[in-house]
């Protein structure tokens, strides 16, 4: 995830930076596991895009 689409596949907020209404929101986001479980990260980051769509919907943005 990043800002820059030359470096990363998804914007912060887990959005496709090719394909705008596209959000990944699992463990695929994340370009390697270390050793800790990932479910309260994937939890917490799941509803941070959420909280965005909702959001933008509104706004009628996506």
């Amino acid at each position: 995830m990043g800002k820059d689409p030359k470096t990363s596949a998804l914007n912060p907020f887990q959005q496709a930076h090719e394909v705008k209404n596209l959000f990944v929101v699992d463990a695929a986001a994340f370009p390697s596991q270390g050793d800790k479980n990932l479910t309260w990260t994937i939890l917490a980051t799941s509803m941070r895009t959420s909280d965005y769509i909702i959001d933008q919907l509104k706004k009628k943005a996506i």
